[in-house]
């Protein structure tokens, strides 16, 4: 995040010239969202040649995901704005588009990955096309993904949105005479002192109306979401209360007295002049006036107030949406992916080493040892070093009785980790599997010298030595073993009175503030 915060004004620049610029893609948004995002994202910025020390004219935000289908395991390059974000693209000054998308486009397939989704990509045709035709039919096959909902039919490709004018009558102007009757008559008994009231959540309230938001929408959507529900809760919570705090979040509830009947988060464009409407939650039970009507309604007329020009739907052509007078756009959900299905280059990418030793790690504990012993190879193919691939694969051949193997491996982990003495000890009951007994001589005796309070390594090493017919060096063994012992317990001593000190006197210096 460092790194990226030095481009912020840059990053401004050119948000504010980029006619496809919206408010996923503003770095209030973005860069928040990022330090939310778990898994390994990267900013690809492109600048003139000829230009090495000037701003940066283009951004594309990425990030990466791993997957396992059919026992394999490949990587997925994602927008980074995924999963939260309606809308996703790139930023690009204005004339720079010939040469940062086609630079753009290289980098990308010099990575390691087997399926790029421009999933909800909203950019201008030109720039889609420019995009597209750097992954050639030849090399990648791309398609198109359905956004039209298996349950209501809803086309989620599909985002109306109002152009609003400087004035709320105005607006009113444009919409149909009974909607623009219904619109003004609900108002009026909000606005009414009376039994409805309509408030706006502030510093002191924000936890509460998010809490009314949430719930609200859960009860209505978890039949659907099912297990899925509390992820998306708790990522929603996190966005919008950042959201708040950055002035991004416009989150007006509906009461009948002291009874919340609905609330609607906005997210505010304050640079584009755009609102828009990210998700609701009414009450379901309650039956009388409609809140979405009237907390759009109330929305769009605070907006048109303080010199907003576009009310956004996002996602989803719903028919309620098209009675506030809105024209659509569509975005893009386009999969470009390798012939074969596999990772360009044959590689996992290096960033996602970590995720999948952890998958290969929960396949092997699961008893599935070939698609483990896949992953393990995957991260190996990669880092030819990683001790914990090297450690988990050695103890899978184990497992298997492949000795041969496992040894191989346990004794270059040994090389790696000369100081750990769980790569000795594995060495160790690997050589005597083998019947290589001084060889496993020798790795009990770097335990012992590691980890001389461990019970059953100088019986092991006893037992090999008896095996040898070198029954005169037990004795021995055992001599330096006590030693080693006495030495150890003495300097663990010492070390547990000096942080116990350490510790009393921390308490006293506290105590000592106060």
């Amino acid at each position: 995040m460092t790194d990226l915060a030095k481009v912020e004004d840059n990053w401004n620049a050119i948000y504010d010239a980029d006619p496809d610029a919206q408010l996923f893609m503003s770095w209030k948004w973005l860069s928040g969202w990022l330090r939310q995002v778990a898994g390994p994202w990267f900013v690809l910025a492109a600048k003139m040649d000829n230009k090495a020390d000037g701003p940066y004219v283009a951004f594309l935000p990425m990030r990466i995901q791993t997957r396992t289908e059919n026992g394999r395991i490949h990587n997925e390059l994602n927008m980074a704005g995924n999963f939260a974000a309606d809308y996703t693209g790139f930023l690009c000054a204005p004339g720079a588009e010939h040469l940062a998308i086609p630079a753009f486009a290289r980098y990308v397939k010099q990575l390691n990955w087997s399926r790029l989704n421009f999933e909800n990509f909203r950019v201008s045709e030109s720039r889609m096309r420019l995009l597209l035709a750097h992954f050639p039919k030849a090399n990648f096959q791309t398609s198109e993904t359905s956004r039209v909902g298996k349950v209501d039919g809803i086309d989620n490709s599909l985002c109306p949105f109002a152009v609003l004018p400087p004035d709320w009558d105005l607006y009113l102007e444009t919409l149909s005479t009974n909607t623009r009757q219904k619109i003004r008559r609900l108002l009026r008994q909000v606005d009414a002192t009376g039994e409805y009231r309509i408030t706006v959540a502030t510093p002191e309230t924000i936890e509460r109306d998010l809490n009314t938001l949430l719930q609200f929408w859960e009860t209505k959507w978890k039949p659907r979401k099912g297990d899925l529900t509390q992820t998306l809760v708790r990522s929603n919570r996190a966005m919008l209360t950042r959201s708040f705090h950055a002035d991004l979040l416009y989150l007006p509830t509906l009461w009948k007295e002291d009874r919340p009947l609905a609330a609607l988060a906005t997210l505010m464009d304050s640079r584009k002049r755009s609102f828009l409407f990210y998700m609701t939650g009414r009450d379901e039970t309650f039956d009388g006036l409609p809140p979405g009507v009237i907390l759009h309604a109330h929305s769009i007329r605070y907006a048109i107030a303080n010199g907003f020009t576009e009310y956004d739907f996002l996602r989803g052509n719903e028919p309620y949406k098209y009675s506030f007078g809105v024209k659509e756009r569509r975005i893009r959900c386009t999969v470009v992916g390798t012939k074969n299905g596999r990772n360009l280059g044959g590689k996992i990418d290096p960033r996602t080493v970590p995720e999948v030793l952890e998958q290969a790690t929960g396949l092997h504990q699961a008893g599935k040892l070939v698609e483990a012993e896949r992953g393990y190879r995957e991260v190996l193919n990669v880092q030819p070093k990683n001790a914990d691939a090297i450690h988990r694969l050695g103890q899978l051949f184990t497992n298997k009785g492949d000795h041969i193997a496992a040894k191989r491996l346990f004794k270059t982990l040994s090389t790696i980790r000369p100081d750990a003495y769980k790569s000795w000890l594995c060495l160790a009951q690997s050589c005597e599997a083998l019947e290589q007994y001084l060889d496993a001589a020798h790795a009990y005796r770097e335990v012992i010298r590691l980890r001389p309070d461990l019970p059953d390594t100088f019986k092991n090493l006893a037992g090999i030595l008896i095996k040898l017919g070198r029954i005169e060096e037990v004795n021995a063994a055992l001599v330096a073993v006590l030693g080693q012992t006495a030495r150890a317990a003495k300097k663990n001593g010492s070390e547990l009175k000096t942080r116990r000190i350490a510790d009393r006197t921390m308490v006293q210096g506290e105590t000592a503030s106060l």
